[in-house]
């Protein structure tokens, strides 16, 4: 046995207990349902998961003053309770100290967030009532770089990367209709749904080498699904490229038909990703979990930018030309692009970077506690 396949099969787990066991489906219809589309997105619950796992496993700074000018992120981490990336900087909410009267009467405008004037110059974050007064603190804590919390680091980046591609493409395909023929629920569908029983499955095992074995095979199950959508994606590129050379009396409908494809490929492959990363990385497999995002990233890079005309056009600019469009959805494909293309770049670069040992990142734990006893 080789010393990768000796660290793998130890279920080494990034950012949790090896004891415990992996919960990626959590909703009716995660665990049951049939409809790729209703699931959840799959990416939200691992990054709390990891989360609170660099905030239980590292050791933290307090800050006396925000590495960042810009309050309106400290108040979009507080009140959506979601994790904010900005350059260098990324900023986890603390999700066990999140009071929700908190979150509630700052959504309903009750509560705000505003700079304490406690001391000249300081930029502390704090929450103030409808008069300005001091009702919260708000902390930072910055988390200190170590070996056991890097790969955590970057696991969150990675997912947050595919959330934000996935919530941009959701908005796309809500506004087209499609229906998914047999061959595709064969090829794309099923081989998810054997995954998902495996992993259900695991949950159950109080053994941890048959959790394993079973987290494995699961693994296997995505690794096919996800071959059969990537390919799908490629092909249906191919015919959607020969449609607008051939435009014969059905022409509409065949573009309509390759373009709800893609749509729907799109959004599968990255849920897929997601899942199949998380199973890699909770057995220990962290390698191959980068190189499985690296491939995903040059699918969606070679859709956005890879010509399949003569006039060098890509699929995504196809999508661009001939979707169906509405006084609601217009130039959604060529605002996607525009807003994706730089994204991906920076992140195939970063992933680079990473695999490498070469990227720097400052994490920050965002803490709303009460306020101390000084005087304003």
């Amino acid at each position: 046995m080789s010393e990768n396949e000796k660290e793998i099969n130890k279920g080494e787990i990034v950012g949790v207990e090896s004891n415990k066991p992996l919960v990626i489906f959590k909703t009716k219809e995660d665990r049951y349902g049939q409809d790729i589309a209703l699931m959840s997105d799959f990416f939200d619950g691992y990054v709390q998961q990891m989360s609170l796992a660099i905030r239980e496993k590292s050791e933290l700074e307090i800050m006396t003053e925000l590495p960042i000018g810009d309050l309106g992120i400290i108040n979009d981490v507080v009140h959506q309770a979601g994790v904010i990336m900005k350059g260098n900087i990324t900023l986890l909410p603390d999700f066990d100290n999140l009071p929700p009267d908190i979150k509630s009467k700052l959504k309903r405008g009750i509560y705000s967030v505003g700079e304490s004037r406690q001391v000249e110059d300081n930029l502390r974050a704090v929450i103030v009532d409808e008069e300005g007064t001091r009702v919260k603190d708000i902390t930072l804590k910055k988390v200190v770089n170590n070996p056991d919390n890097i790969d955590v680091v970057r696991s969150i980046g990675n997912q947050l990367q595919m959330r934000q591609i996935y919530t941009k493409l959701s908005g796309i395909q809500e506004m087209q209709n499609y229906q998914l023929e047999k061959d595709r629920d064969r090829d794309i569908v099923a081989p998810f749904l054997d995954a998902r029983m495996l992993v259900l499955e695991a949950e159950t095992k109080e053994n941890e080498e048959e959790r394993i074995k079973l987290l494995k095979e699961a693994d296997g199950k995505m690794r096919t699904a996800i071959n059969a959508v990537t390919r799908d994606i490629e092909t249906t590129s191919k015919w959607l490229a020969k449609s607008v050379k051939n435009p014969f009396h059905d022409f509409s409908n065949k573009m309509d038909t390759y373009m709800g494809y893609l749509t729907s490929d799109l959004q599968v492959v990255t849920k897929y990703v997601g899942v199949r990363m998380q199973l890699l990385e909770y057995v220990g497999d962290r390698k191959t979990a980068q190189t499985v995002l690296q491939s995903y990233q040059h699918t969606m890079y070679d859709f956005l930018t890879k010509p399949v005309t003569r006039k060098g056009l890509s699929t995504a600019d196809l999508m661009q030309n001939y979707f169906p469009y509405t006084t609601e959805n217009m130039n959604c494909w060529l605002k996607f692009s525009e807003e994706m293309t730089p994204v991906l770049e920076t992140s195939m670069k970063n992933l680079e970077l990473s695999m490498n040992n070469d990227l720097s990142k400052e994490v920050y734990i965002v803490s709303v506690e009460d306020i101390d006893d000084e005087e304003e």
